[in-house]
């Protein structure tokens, strides 16, 4: 009787661990290619050579382009703040901040001299 109904595919918020797993296994290829990228030859740059300039050209591209594009690709830490974090940032800082100033004021008064 709902042949016509077609079911909307699962989102990826309904299965967090499948999430999790696929975060933390890009984490370990990212790690593993610049782990490998390290190890490659082209990584270092050798001595000059005694050679014309002709043949000089730019040595480690390669692997500058690796971890250029890792990071690229990665989240920035700015990009995970939210207003609601900030709010409780503050407060934890005021708070802070107060608690050192009153102990100040105290320590101040009950001295006997300014």
């Amino acid at each position: 009787s709902q042949q016509g109904i077609r079911q909307s595919p699962e989102s990826p918020a309904e299965h967090p661990e499948e999430a999790m797993v696929s975060s933390r296994m890009l984490v370990a290829l990212v790690f593993a290619t610049a782990l490998a990228a390290t190890y490659v030859p082209s990584a270092f740059v050798s001595a000059p050579s005694s050679g014309s300039s002709s043949d000089v050209a730019l040595r480690g591209a390669a692997s500058a382009a690796t971890y250029g594009a890792l990071a690229a690709s990665a989240p920035m830490p700015a990009e995970a703040w939210t207003e609601k974090g900030l709010l409780q940032f503050g407060q934890v800082f005021a708070l802070f901040f107060l608690f050192f100033w009153v102990a100040g004021f105290v320590r101040m008064m009950t001295i006997g001299r300014l």
